[in-house]
C-alpha cells in the first residue's frame, strides 16, 4: 500500500462512536490532519450524538460495518475502529482487504491467534494498520522513556535491574470484559506496551490470576506476574479490577538511582544510597510536553501520507500481544512461558 497524497485532511470512517469512540470524533481536526466523513455504530443513540458533534448528515451514517465500508469506501481515506475488542481483527482485516489504512483501538485482538492473523494479512497486503496504544503518548510515559534513554537526563537511573508496575482498578462491573482473560487483552496490553516502550521486548513471564469471592466477573480479572526482559531487566507486575481504591505505582530501580511514580507524589527521582539502609533526597521530575491521542493521530497521519512507521503499528504492537499471550499461557499451564515458544 503506497502512501496517500492529499492536499487536505484525510477523510475518516469512524466505526464505534460512543464511549472510547468519542475521542477520535473530537480530535480528528485539520490540526491533526483528519476530518470525520462517515459514521458507523450499532446504536442509533450513539450515531445521533456523533452527528451532533460532527455535523454529518444521516446519509453517511450506518449501523452495519460491511455496508459502511462498501458505500463510503470511495469517499474515505482511512478508518478508525473503536468497537469492542472482539471485533477489532475482523473489522481491521476487512479494511486491509479494501486497501484502506486503519487505526484500531487497543487491544489489537482478544487472543494471540487473531493478533497474529491481523499482523500477517497486513504484511501480505502491504497494509497500514496501527493500534491506539495511547498511554505511550502521555506525559508520564514519555518522560520515563526519555529519562531511561538519555544518560545526561537528571533523572536517568543508570543500568536498570528491576521494575515494579502495579495498577489497582475499581471496576466492579464487567461490561464488555466478559470473555476469558479480557482484563489482560483489553487493559494489561496498555501496561505491557508501556513496559516494551521503556525496556524492549519481554523474553519470559511467570503469571497467576484470581478474582475476589464477591466479584461480578465470570472469569479471573486480577493478575500478577514476574517478567524477564530480553535486556535482562526483571519486573513485577500486578493488575486488579476488584480493588477498593484505585492506584498506580511504578518503580524503576537502577545503578544510579530510582525513578518512581505514584498518584500522590507524581514522578520523582532519588540517587542510589551508598550506605546500608540509607536514603537520599527525593526530587520531583518535571513532565515532558505531550498531547496523548493527538500525538497518536499525528503519527498515524505520517504513516499514511509519508510511510513513517510508528511504534504502534501492528508489526510492533505484536510484541505487546505476545506479552498478553505469555501471561495467558503461564496462567493456564502453570509454568513459565517464553517469547521464543510463541514463534512456533
Amino acid at each position: 500500500m503506497k502512501a496517500r497524497q492529499r492536499s487536505g485532511p484525510l477523510r475518516v470512517l469512524h466505526v464505534g462512536v460512543g464511549n472510547r469512540g468519542v475521542w477520535p470524533l473530537e480530535r480528528c481536526t485539520p490540526e491533526t490532519g483528519f476530518v470525520p466523513a462517515a459514521l458507523c455504530d450499532v446504536r442509533e443513540s450513539a450515531l445521533r450524538e456523533a452527528r451532533e458533534k460532527t455535523g454529518l448528515p444521516q446519509s453517511v451514517c450506518y449501523e452495519n460495518y460491511t455496508e459502511a465500508l462498501a458505500r463510503s469506501g470511495p469517499d474515505i481515506d482511512c478508518i478508525i475502529i473503536c468497537a469492542p475488542t472482539i471485533f477489532h481483527v475482523p473489522y481491521a482485516s476487512q479494511a486491509v482487504e479494501a486497501g484502506i489504512p486503519v487505526l484500531v483501538e487497543k487491544g489489537m485482538g482478544p487472543d494471540w491467534q487473531s493478533a497474529r492473523a491481523l499482523t500477517q494479512i497486513t504484511a501480505d497486503r502491504g497494509g497500514k494498520v496501527c493500534v491506539a496504544q495511547n498511554y505511550r503518548y502521555n506525559r508520564m510515559e514519555r518522560t520515563i522513556r526519555r529519562a531511561l534513554s538519555e544518560v545526561d537526563h537528571p533523572a536517568h537511573p543508570g543500568v536498570v535491574h528491576m521494575v515494579c508496575y502495579t495498577q489497582q482498578r475499581v471496576r466492579p462491573l464487567p461490561r464488555t470484559l466478559t470473555y476469558p482473560f479480557a482484563s489482560v487483552w483489553d487493559m494489561s496490553c496498555h501496561h505491557f506496551d508501556n513496559l516494551a516502550f521503556w525496556f524492549g521486548p519481554i523474553a519470559a513471564m511467570t503469571a497467576q490470576s484470581w478474582k475476589a469471592s464477591w466479584s461480578a466477573y465470570t472469569h479471573d480479572n486480577n493478575t500478577t506476574a514476574h517478567i524477564v526482559f530480553e535486556n535482562k531487566v526483571r519486573g513485577h507486575y500486578i493488575h486488579t479490577h476488584d480493588a477498593a481504591r484505585a492506584s498506580l505505582v511504578i518503580e524503576i530501580h537502577g545503578e544510579r538511582g530510582a525513578l518512581v511514580y505514584n498518584d500522590d507524589a507524581g514522578l520523582t527521582f532519588n540517587e542510589r544510597p551508598l550506605e546500608q539502609f540509607g536514603s537520599c533526597p527525593v526530587l520531583p521530575v518535571p513532565l515532558d510536553e505531550a498531547h496523548g491521542e493527538t500525538d497518536l493521530l499525528r503519527d498515524f497521519h505520517a504513516y499514511i501520507t509519508r510511510g513513517v512507521e510508528p511504534g504502534v503499528s501492528v508489526r510492533h504492537n505484536l510484541e505487546t500481544m505476545a506479552a498478553c499471550e505469555m501471561m495467558v499461557r503461564s496462567i493456564t499451564q502453570r509454568r513459565e512461558c517464553t517469547r521464543r515458544e510463541l514463534n512456533s
